[in-house]
């Protein structure tokens, strides 16, 4: 990520690398005991690997950068392995593959059979992401729109290796998506030079190569032939005192790439190489064209022993994201959250009518490429463009995720068995692997209403009118649903209310106001004080910020760029809610909740905000409005909620898990990269942190959780004179810069909405967890507007079920290539369990799979459950065959 002027200025860096003090070779882990050597049946060998790095965009507009990449890369590679029959060349990711042959279908026949000899390469990944940014599903369909893809639409080629070398972060998870999904290798860089294991928590692993950084090598190639076969030579050497104690013969994987760089055949420096004298003592390594595979597979070998690291590597580009593109990514991470339910319940849809005729398969295609679509390269050259086009994705993403979801819904609520002289039913559906409890907002034509159960009981419900030429129209009724099933739904009835109460005009708050598990004191700019009645503890400690209070700092910095740390925000314009004195009022309190808020005008924005304390549910729930910001340059908004803990235990859920800061990163740093860039900062100092849906902290006595609605999120107190203990502070916007020098500005004017919820609880109990899992993710209200003649499901009804509390469902779908069901789960909580899944339907086999659906050992079962064993950590795929044939 850079401009052609800064290619050229780390050119420089680099060819001066060697004079400087930093390590160049590759790392300088302790050596295990030595081994005895390998047969030389496998020669040590210089592997000339090349490739180019591409961002779908960034050295110019997406159009154009695709047309380089056609013009300038891969159809000179093609012709290069015409001309040259040893030349091996590798795109780094499947999106590349698939734009060239949109451009050239002519050319089909050609890519199919290059691609099937191996000389021609494609990375195993749809695009290179931030990975921690992706929910745990958009990981995984990385690698169905990659690998799978590839082995669909070009029978008898495969991808075994995935690339993301420019991306200075990696999720935890990844390498166990990776190596589940029948990928083993990883190219990276920006870390130290280095091949090693990484390994996921729960044991998988992939090997992974970083050649420190990607054009490192390249300019090493730019010299002439004899400078460059010395300087190879010189490297091998450092790799071969690597290689000595690990049980296999050297093996220099020389990466030849850099940004936008075009095809080059090394045969006049192969052929020198090759006919150089061998030393005496020694063969002289053979110099190769080398696909990157072939690079892999030669230390791929039995009785390997490489180091071997594990842990979330915390990406230090996060700002380029969540802060600086908020519209885009709150789109992204709300189709994160709608697809795979639209999923869901379309396979529950069409188990139900006896067919997948119905299933939307390629609209679900469309949505799910689309939601992956942008890589690491927002802004850059022509940034505006990029980022409107990364931004479209994302909703177009969402809004078929939406669509979908509501058609099968809909469907779904026209088979309850329901009874219209009760009133308007209700049906609400759960999306989630756990029964729930919690509020959900009902729209309903114009009027007033009494919300009751499928039983005719009363429950209580609060009313608001909702504002004339809103979408939704009518009148929004909030209730407390009762044990909603795991995908499932329980009905209810909106009975007309002649007598309804009249809205509560707006008054000011009071200083204090209890609930049944919290009693909250109000401050101007925020919340004073919440004590936990349960635990009898105070929550918060407010020596520095409110709870709740909006602060805005500097934030000098660009989105990604040629730094080692995060750029910090300083004090320097330090604005907060309580320097203004914002007076709270009560705009509601009815039988479900009271509503609190504040309006406070700043000179960049108005602030509002509302915090939600309901009477019977253990969550208080803050929205934030930031209206009619003007885009002031470098500036960045945050929210505090300051904790009463000393040295508690803060984790954070990342994709298909959740990390323990500094007990669960990537030991050390990530080092040497290149020129003056070492990655140098201990990987558990880096902050802040990319969340999925919450972060949650815990004492000896207590547990606090906040759901997530934002990507970035920092623990420790930003200031110059920062308090002792935890401040989680969800990062709202930030108008920061890309740090191309032709790149735009990220200024985000307008406005800007966000949700919060809170909620406390024993240590290390995860019911916080799963509650801020189910406020991204909220039950859903669908009135019943039509009911089909044989309608016969009963009012409460799960389509499907699991005993471990642990374990989260990410997938439950049709399989892309036959008529079974996909269901795939995780170990949410780091243990080992033994539980049952319970189908909606009798099953007459059981698969497991890999995660991109190949068929893997039977799995025992009996009629409609499985008896399953997830180990710590585990994501695990299966195949379900319905005892009735779905057609």
């Amino acid at each position: 990520m850079r401009s052609l002027r800064w290619i050229l200025a780390c050119a420089v860096f680099c060819l001066q690398a060697e004079a400087m003090a930093q390590p160049s070779g590759p790392s300088a882990h302790a050596l295990p005991p030595a081994v005895p050597p390998v047969s030389d049946t496998l020669r040590s060998t210089i592997h000339l690997t090349g490739s180019s790095h591409q961002d779908i965009a960034w050295m110019d507009s997406p159009e154009k950068c695709k047309e380089q990449r056609d013009v300038v890369v891969i159809t000179p590679a093609l012709a290069l392995m015409r001309e040259h029959p040893d030349f091996r060349y590798g795109m780094e990711n499947t999106l590349n593959l698939v734009e060239y042959l949109e451009r050239h279908p002519d050319r089909y026949d050609e890519v199919l059979r290059l691609t099937r000899e191996g000389k021609m390469e494609w990375g195993a990944t749809y695009n290179q992401p931030y990975e921690s940014m992706l929910s745990g599903e958009q990981l995984v369909r990385e690698l169905y729109f990659g690998r799978k893809w590839i082995r669909t639409h070009l029978p008898g080629c495969d991808a075994r290796v995935a690339w993301n070398p420019d991306v200075p972060g990696r999720a935890t998870q990844m390498q166990q998506i990776l190596a589940k999904a029948g990928v083993p290798y990883l190219m990276i860089s920006r870390q130290k030079e280095n091949l090693f294991r990484w390994k996921s928590p729960d044991g998988s692993s992939v090997i992974a190569y970083t050649p420190g950084h990607y054009y490192n090598h390249s300019l090493i190639l730019a010299e002439t032939t004899a400078v460059a076969a010395e300087k190879l030579g010189r490297k091998f050497s450092e790799w071969q005192t690597f290689f000595a104690g690990r049980g296999m013969p050297a093996q220099f994987g020389v990466l030849n790439s850099a940004d936008a760089m075009g095809p080059q055949y090394f045969g006049k420096l192969v052929d020198h190489w090759n006919a150089l004298p061998s030393p005496a003592q020694a063969p002289r390594p053979l110099m190769k064209h080398s696909s990157a595979e072939d690079f892999f597979r030669s230390v791929d070998v039995p009785g390997a022993r490489l180091d071997t690291i594990t842990g979330e590597r915390p990406n230090v580009w996060l700002y380029i994201h969540g802060p600086t593109h908020h519209w885009a990514i709150s789109a992204k991470r709300q189709a994160g959250v709608l697809l795979p339910a639209a999923e869901a319940f379309s396979t529950i849809d069409a188990l139900l009518a006896g067919s997948w005729r119905g299933y939307p398969q390629k609209e679900l295609n469309t949505a799910w490429a689309a939601s992956i679509y942008d890589d690491h390269g927002w802004g850059g050259n022509q940034g505006q463009v990029t980022d409107q086009l990364f931004r479209s994705k994302a909703d177009t993403a969402r809004t078929i995720g939406k669509a979908l979801l509501g058609r099968a819904l809909g469907n779904i609520a026209a088979r309850v068995k329901t009874a219209a002289v009760k009133g308007t039913p209700v049906v609400v559906f759960n999306a989630l692997s756990w029964p729930r409890t919690e509020p959900v907002r009902a729209i309903l034509p114009a009027g007033s209403y009494l919300i009751t159960d499928a039983a005719g009981a009363t429950v209580p419900s609060q009313q608001v009118a909702v504002p004339a030429g809103a979408t939704e129209g009518g009148a929004a009724v909030t209730f407390i649903a009762q044990g909603v099933p795991s995908y499932g739904y329980a009905t209810y009835y909106a009975v007309p209310d002649e007598g309804g109460a009249a809205q509560r005009p707006v008054t000011p708050a009071p200083a204090t106001w209890e609930s049944k598990h919290y009693m909250v004191r109000f401050a101007s700019g925020g919340l004073q004080s919440i004590v936990d009645k349960d635990l009898k503890r105070e929550l918060l400690k407010t020596d520095t910020f409110l709870g709740g209070e909006i602060f805005v700092m500097r934030s000098v910095g660009n989105g990604a760029g040629e730094f080692t740390s995060v750029q910090q925000p300083t004090m320097e314009g330090f604005d907060r809610l309580s320097t203004h004195a914002p007076v709270w009022r009560m705009e509601e309190n009815g039988p479900v909740y009271a509503v609190f808020s504040m309006r406070q005008p700043l000179p960049t924005c108005t602030i509002v905000e509302r915090v939600t304390v309901y009477h019977t549910v253990k969550c208080i729930d803050m929205d934030v409005a930031i209206l009619g910001w003007n885009g002031d340059r470098y500036r960045e908004f945050r929210l505090a909620l300051p904790l009463a803990m000393t040295a508690p235990e803060i984790a954070y859920q990342v994709p298909m898990g959740t990390v323990r800061f500094r007990k669960d990163e990537m030991p050390g740093a990530a080092g040497f990269a290149y020129g003056t860039v070492d990655y140098s900062q201990p990987n558990v100092d880096v902050r802040p942190r990319e969340v999925q849906n919450f972060v949650t902290a815990s004492d000896a006595s207590c547990g606090v959780t906040m759901s997530s609605d934002v990507a970035v999120v920092d623990f420790l107190d930003p200031t110059d004179h920062p308090v002792e203990g935890p401040v989680l502070q969800p990062i709202l916007l930030a108008s920061r810069r890309s740090c191309h020098g032709l790149g735009n500005w990220y200024l985000q004017e307008g406005d800007h909405h966000y949700r919060f919820s809170i909620t406390s609880h024993v240590p290390g109990s995860a019911v916080g967890q799963r509650q801020a899992i189910g406020v991204n993710d909220p039950l859903i209200a669908v009135v019943q507007e039509r009911r089909d003649a044989a309608a016969s499901l009963p009012a409460v009804h799960g389509f499907l079920s699991v005993s471990a509390t642990n374990w989260g469902v990410t997938a439950l779908k049709k399989c892309d290539d036959d008529d079974t069901v996909v269901l795939r789960l995780y170990d949410m909580e780091g243990k080992d369990e033994e539980g049952t899944v319970r189908f909606m339907m009798p099953l007459s086999r059981v698969r497991a799979a890999s995660i991109i659906e190949d068929d893997g050992a039977e799995v025992a079962h009996a009629g409609a459950s499985i008896p399953l064993r997830i180990g710590h950590h585990a994501i695990e795929t299966y195949k379900l065959y319905p005892g009735t044939p779905v057609r």
